[in-house]
């Protein structure tokens, strides 16, 4: 897909979130300055808006928090002491840690020029026991917090340039996250750990992956409709064999992890804006029966969002979510695409019966993989920029009370889990309009994939794969 000459233009569907007015503006100084339009974006001032504004109650147990600009991250879920809070970033610029009701928690929100559109994630970075809060800064900052808002020891780290891509906490703790040609790996205070920052071609707009000795990390190039990669490298930052992989397209999709066939194997499996869904080895070789490729329009349903120039409507910018959903043993892969599906892939490639289901828009957002109907499967929760949150069971009908309308659209990939330990159900999920709590949506039951990249560590590992941490940083 093509990136355009921002930066940080991850699809039209993103661009559109942005004001209006702001482009004019930006248009009018391009014009009088004949500056490229990325040195001139970044050169101008942000202004400082109003945080966002009280929550309310949109109708019985459908809880908001309006902000003046989207909401595009993922939330994760923090405990400030013994209750569980939303830590969550906006494009407003303030990153938000909010209570069971969404009101603010002493000492926040926090102000960062720009916003936050990288995910957050949540580990305990000093060995203090409490957790911190981890997130990349539009200003290129790597912030780290504790739960009264303090810097943790040794943040902010300055990375120079736009933080889209997530952090991601490895054992130790180490907290990996990808830059503009480089790929760093820090401790727990903020240092390079040994054999890190190391080179690597693009831009991630994606969050790592993790499992015991395999890093894995997608990157494009702003501008270039025809350049990705995928990357891989041991612990130590040494590139695994057969890798970088070229890609013919560009990808934002976060890689997942998952030993597909149970003999100890990690495949790396994720998207690219062609619209395939590559599942390759640690060799660097594709696993038999992939690609596979989305469908795409149809003469009958064209795509829902016309694509920009250079862009595709196949593509799938969705993170991949990996779980068994049917109980047959084996794992099930969820995407979202482009063309406004949503699919489910068996370990073979091939789409499973009931699959895809076409909503009215793209769906960017990544699925949450829970049982939310007790009878023991996954179930699927995934929002579209139709202004949706949808959820449907394993064979694709409905689930009771889906879809929620949420009057925006939803490029945040939702959080599923009990937020106010009441052991029902709870949805966390950010919009274009703010931030939404449905409350008691369901009974909770098994928890495969409960958030944005598995779990509050953004690792990224399907359940029953080596170093799977399902309710690792659940409350």
């Amino acid at each position: 897909m093509r990136r355009g000459l921002l930066p940080r233009s991850r699809s039209a569907a993103l661009k559109a979130a942005r004001s209006l007015v702001v482009l004019l503006f930006v248009a009018i100084v391009l014009t009088a300055c004949g500056s490229p339009l990325v040195r001139v974006a970044k050169a101008l001032p942000f202004v400082r808006g109003p945080a966002a504004r009280s929550p309310r109650d949109l109708a019985p147990g459908h809880r908001f928090r309006a902000s003046s600009s989207p909401c595009i991250a993922s939330p994760a879920i923090f405990r400030a002491g013994a209750k569980a809070a939303v830590a969550i970033g906006c494009w407003d610029g303030y990153f938000y840690l909010l209570d069971a009701e969404l009101n603010d928690l002493t000492g926040w929100p926090k102000f960062s020029p720009g916003g936050y559109f990288s995910s957050p994630a949540v580990a305990d970075l000093d060995g203090d026991g409490q957790d911190e809060i981890v997130v990349g800064s539009e200003a290129g900052k790597l912030q780290a917090w504790s739960a009264d808002g303090r810097d943790s020891p040794g943040f902010p780290v300055d990375l120079g340039y736009h933080i889209w891509a997530g952090p991601m906490v490895m054992p130790g703790p180490r907290i990996a996250i990808g830059d503009r040609g480089r790929m760093w790996v820090f401790d727990g205070l903020g240092k390079a750990a040994p054999g890190w920052p190391q080179a690597m071609q693009g831009w991630p707009d994606a969050t790592a992956a993790y499992a015991p000795g395999l890093l894995a990390l997608t990157s494009l190039t702003p501008g270039d409709t025809s350049r990705g990669w995928l990357y891989a490298w041991d612990e130590t930052g040494r590139v695994e064999s057969g890798f970088p992989i070229d890609l013919a397209l560009d990808t934002d999709s976060s890689p997942a992890l998952a030993d597909l066939d149970g003999n100890g194997q990690t495949w790396v499996i994720f998207g690219d804006d062609g619209g395939y869904l590559h599942v390759i080895g640690r060799d660097g070789r594709e696993r038999a029966g992939f690609p596979a490729r989305t469908r795409g329009p149809t003469p009958d349903r064209p795509t829902p969002t016309p694509a920009p120039p250079g862009g595709n409507p196949y593509s799938i910018e969705a993170s991949p979510a990996v779980a068994d959903l049917d109980g047959d043993g084996h794992l099930e892969i969820v995407a979202g695409s482009w063309d406004g599906s949503l699919y489910v892939w068996d370990d073979r490639g091939a789409t499973k019966p009931g699959w895809p289901l076409r909503v009215a828009d793209q769906i960017i957002s990544s699925a949450a993989l829970v049982d939310l109907d007790a009878d023991g499967r996954p179930d699927i929760v995934a929002g579209s920029k139709d202004g949706s949150l949808y959820g449907w069971t394993p064979e694709g009908k409905p689930l009771p009370g889906f879809p929620y309308r949420l009057g925006a659209p939803v490029f945040s990939s939702p959080w599923v889990g009990d937020l106010d330990d009441d052991g029902r159900a709870d949805i966390v999920v950010g919009a274009n309009n703010g931030i939404h709590l449905l409350h008691d949506v369901g009974p909770l039951g098994l928890a495969a994939w409960p958030t944005f990249h598995q779990n509050a560590q953004r690792r990224g590992v399907a359940p029953g794969s080596q170093s799977s941490l399902t309710n690792e940083g659940a409350p």
